[in-house]
């Protein structure tokens, strides 16, 4: 099982690397995957594949238990995808928009592609996973959340030097989710003062990935 780094290794070498996932959200995404263990995985932006093969390697070893849906609407990156997939015999189903009618325990969003009324694909208690900051989208998120009367937090977590990081929600939490998420905040703002001080740029992508 390859680590955050080495995946990161691996898709940098090949076409369409330009915006490729963090060795830190590949490893925060394995982790989450396996301390959560969820059944029904959609992936938005599935780029050339680098979380889809985090994907990928949850789904062989659980040979059966989960099954995964990626989601890429850009055809040159579809073509890249089943490439770069390809040593996996399992590995997520690979789709150009959202299969409607569907109810996920997890989505990994780490791209556009996910439709204004697309977030009532969420089963109750289900996790999401962004890739990055995402703004427009999380805050879609949490209206949709809202519209359908539903509880929704979110936390983000961010490697040491504070660069781009990933963020963590939880539909419908238990209180002692909401009580997790609160402190996660208060700690990660924390964290994040010092960058702030030295002038740093707080959850951007920077060259130099955490650590070497």
């Amino acid at each position: 099982m390859d680590d955050g780094l080495a995946i990161h290794a691996r898709f940098t070498a090949l076409p369409g690397s330009e915006q490729i996932a963090t060795p830190f959200a590949i490893d925060a995404l394995r982790h989450w995957l396996w301390t959560h263990a969820p059944r029904r995985i959609l992936e938005v932006g599935a780029g050339i594949g680098s979380l889809s093969w985090v994907l990928a390697d949850y789904l062989t070893y659980l040979c059966g238990y989960a099954e995964a849906v990626s989601v890429e609407d850009d055809p040159w990156c579809r073509t890249e995808w089943e490439r770069n997939l390809a040593p996996w015999r399992r590995r997520p189903l690979l789709f150009d928009k959202v299969p409607p009618y569907e109810f996920y325990d997890l989505v990994v969003l780490d791209g556009p592609q996910m439709p204004a009324d697309g977030w009532a694909c969420l089963a109750p208690g289900a996790s999401v996973f962004v890739e990055g900051n995402r703004r427009e989208q999380r805050a879609a998120l949490r209206l949709s959340m809202r519209q359908q009367g539903r509880r929704y937090i979110e936390t983000p977590s961010r490697p040491p030097d504070r660069s781009k990081g990933v963020w963590l929600g939880r539909c419908d939490p238990a209180w002692w989710e909401r009580c997790l998420f609160a402190t996660n905040r208060i700690e990660q703002w924390g964290r994040d003062l010092p960058a702030r001080w030295r002038g740093d740029p707080v959850g951007k992508r920077r060259r130099k990935h955490y650590p070497d």
